[in-house]
């Protein structure tokens, strides 16, 4: 009986020592990320051709195209 108090005590001491250090850290902050916006110029297919020459170039695509004041825009980030 003696014996199992004393492990659950020292697992109950083990789990918040734990648990206070973990509070402690920090993930590592991240990079900002470059980013660009293509915008339609010279209508869908000369969108599609910037947009597959930034995706050559390693850009990578950031959602989806979205359309405003009657225009057509993609984000890509790098």
């Amino acid at each position: 009986m003696k014996n199992s108090i004393t492990q659950v005590s020292l697992f109950v001491i083990a789990f918040v020592a734990l648990s206070l250090l973990m509070s402690y850290t920090r993930p590592a902050a991240e990079e900002p990320k470059q980013y660009m916006i293509v915008k339609m110029n010279g209508g869908i297919a000369g969108m599609e051709k910037e947009v597959n020459d930034k995706l050559a170039e390693g850009w990578h695509l950031q959602g989806g195209i979205t359309g405003w004041g009657g225009g057509a825009f993609q984000a890509l980030v790098k």
